[in-house]
């Protein structure tokens, strides 16, 4: 049924102005559905298993994607075209299209071999957590050449803060999911662009060939983030969860409105 819904978003697009509009999150569901359905037929059940866990999967990835659009305030490297000139609409499309991350990263965990994809790990979180934060620093103050260090920062960051190590064999999940998210986007109506310096050609789909190689890391802060959402979920139930929700969709709102004049072609600065 996934790979069905794929398909047919993908020739309905090339019917349909509209439906290309909508064609990144539309595309996804399937793929969400696809990768659900393989879980339970390879292992009889999926890690996303009640709709607390899909809702906190979703939650958590808007929150996740949005930190690296505020990121890219300063390095520049992806635009966005055909977004609603609505604010409320572009957000929630927004929002539906970054919802898609983690879900597709939990559910990609489940194709991997059998055992943890992470182990807890006290030592040196310290030393993770001034690592990432260094990270981070040298992209943003150097961009044009330290921007690689915007898809690792994370990485460390999460895994100072979950007390965990996650084992890396997870990478292997980077450069298929990788490929889905770039070829579902190429071409879109409503999709991005990349301005990477150093590396603008040759590219597939719209990504320059060098840039896959982000996902590779990307996949490890990617299941970082998971286990730091696992840590935190039992702290988020029940009278938290409301305030929880609500510090994300103002987190969301924010990066949205600071990315809409920068980093959006129709409308930026």
């Amino acid at each position: 049924m996934g790979i069905v819904w794929v398909v047919a978003t993908l020739l309905l697009s090339r019917l349909s102005s509209q439906v290309d509009l909508l064609r990144f999150p539309i595309a996804w569901a399937g793929v969400l559905v696809a990768l659900d359905g393989l879980a339970r037929w390879r292992r009889g059940l999926s890690p996303l298993r009640s709709p607390a866990d899909w809702v906190a999967a979703a939650v958590a990835s808007v929150v996740f994607w949005d930190v690296f659009e505020l990121v890219n305030l300063r390095l520049h490297n992806w635009w966005y075209a055909g977004v609603s000139p609505s604010p409320w609409a572009g957000g929630l499309f927004a929002a539906a299209s970054f919802a898609t991350v983690l879900p597709a990263v939990r559910l990609g965990l489940a194709q991997l071999p059998p055992g943890p994809q992470w182990v807890a790990a006290i030592e040196a979180r310290r030393i993770k957590l001034l690592a990432g934060l260094a990270a981070l620093a040298l992209a943003l103050a150097f961009p044009r050449f330290a921007f690689p260090l915007a898809f690792i920062f994370l990485w460390p960051i999460c895994e100072a803060l979950a007390g965990v190590r996650v084992r890396l064999r997870v990478m292997a999940l980077g450069l298929p999911l990788g490929l889905v998210w770039e070829s579902l986007n190429w071409r879109c109506a409503r999709g991005w662009s990349y301005t990477i310096p150093f590396f603008e050609r040759p590219k597939l789909f719209e990504m320059p060939l060098p840039g896959y190689l982000g996902y590779l890391p990307f996949a490890l802060e990617a299941v970082a983030a998971l286990a730091l959402l696992d840590k935190l979920r039992p702290h988020l139930r029940g009278k938290r969860a409301a305030p929880a929700l609500i510090g994300v969709l103002l987190f969301h709102a924010l990066a949205e409105h600071l990315g809409r004049g920068q980093t959006v072609l129709s409308f930026s600065r």
